[in-house]
């Protein structure tokens, strides 16, 4: 985060926010092993929420990104518009 406010190029600051996102991502996977083993234990209570299923698919295409262009692969992401922007 740090080096983020500092000066950077524009292909710099992308790359470091992909980063960022992937490190995020990267702890959510980690909570959610967590969660998984209380849930196996029977010490973890689930519930249905609604969540951004949009905005989440598109961080998932910005993630998939870069690797997908190294392989010389295109990548699309295509939500009919009657599906709702949040989903439980």
């Amino acid at each position: 985060r740090l080096t983020l406010k500092t000066e950077l190029t524009p292909t710099q600051r992308d790359h470091l926010n992909t980063i960022e996102r992937s490190a995020n991502n990267l702890l959510a996977i980690i909570n959610d092993v967590l969660d998984f083993s209380k849930l196996e234990a029977g010490k973890l209570i689930l519930e249905s929420i609604p969540f951004p299923l949009r905005s989440t698919l598109d961080e998932v295409v910005t993630l998939l990104a870069h690797s997908s262009h190294d392989k010389g692969l295109e990548l699309t992401l295509n939500i009919k518009s009657d599906v709702p922007d949040n989903v439980i």
